[in-house]
């Protein structure tokens, strides 16, 4: 295993580790790492902060695109069939496979669901859970 992947799959562990837990403040964190894979996220869920800039580093380890969309709070969609791009409130946009992204983003305390909104890949399983808390 390379170096960089080494690397980037103890952050995905530290970023994990940090996201477990109740539903106290405490555990929120204002950055985490997800690596895209075909067809799921690691790690599939993550807590972090309310109100607050919080950077993700995105890193695309499949073969083809993927991308990380948040949709609008209580939205929970199971099919690629219910998707429709008013439903998305915000999202890495898809990146290559073997690229790296770090983004921001600020939301209100909330449950959302996030999926990779591709054509197929929502149905083929990757979906995720972004607690925000605070």
């Amino acid at each position: 295993m390379s170096t960089r992947k080494i690397l980037l799959s103890l952050i995905a562990l530290m970023s994990a580790l940090s996201a477990c837990g109740g539903s106290d403040a405490a555990n929120a964190v204002t950055e985490f790492s997800v690596s895209a894979q075909e067809f799921e996220f690691s790690p599939s869920s993550w807590t972090v902060a309310a109100n607050s800039d919080v950077n993700i580093t995105f890193t695309n380890d499949g073969s083809v695109d993927h991308e990380w969309a948040v949709l609008t709070e209580g939205t929970n969609i199971s099919s690629g069939d219910e998707f429709n791009e008013e439903i998305v409130l915000w999202e890495v946009e898809a990146i290559p496979a073997g690229d790296t992204v770090t983004e921001t983003f600020n939301f209100a305390p909330g449950t959302y669901q996030v999926i990779c909104a591709l054509e197929g890949h929502l149905d083929a399983g990757m979906t995720g859970t972004l607690t925000v808390e605070g």
